[in-house]
């Protein structure tokens, strides 16, 4: 199972180079993934649109998720950040396997204080405010974040 975290922002026409942007945001965690013997995979277009949001709160969002998926992420397995875009959505996706979220614990993990019980590899410990901070500052600015349960068994689509 992968957990799979999504945040999408609307495309602007502000010349703001979102490639170089996210591969400079991710540089600090493929040293920190190293170290756990976790990697760190970027798949990153060159061919992103350019975007409009708070670039500071942007960051925010996607170095809390990233920060999430290196303390759930186990040593051997991948995390990845990914993007995407058509004509009206630009997509950012911070993937990780090896790891199980119940799909019962989907629609809890942006709530206050949550915590999944005993999926913390590394025993990091968290106040369970990091996920909810996420999906307000996410909600500030214009775009969405969901959680969603992969399987990796192989899929017909």
């Amino acid at each position: 199972m992968h957990g799979w975290w999504e945040s999408k922002a609307s495309i602007g026409r502000r010349a703001e180079a979102l490639t170089p942007f996210l591969a400079h945001l991710a540089e600090p965690f493929l040293e920190h993934t190293r170290k756990q013997q976790q990697q760190l995979i970027l798949q990153l277009p060159e061919t992103l649109p350019s975007f409009t949001s708070d670039r500071a709160y942007l960051k925010r969002i996607l170095t809390e998720l990233l920060q999430n998926a290196c303390k759930y992420t186990p040593a051997g397995a991948t995390i990845t950040l990914s993007a995407h875009a058509t004509i009206t959505t630009l997509t950012i996706c911070v993937t990780n396997s090896g790891t199980e979220i119940p799909t019962i614990e989907c629609d809890r993990i942006f709530d206050k204080f949550y915590r999944i019980p005993n999926n913390d590899p590394w025993k990091h410990g968290g106040t369970g405010l990091g996920l909810t901070l996420v999906r307000k500052l996410a909600e500030y600015v214009g775009a969405s974040i969901r959680v969603a349960v992969v399987t990796s068994k192989p899929r017909l689509l």
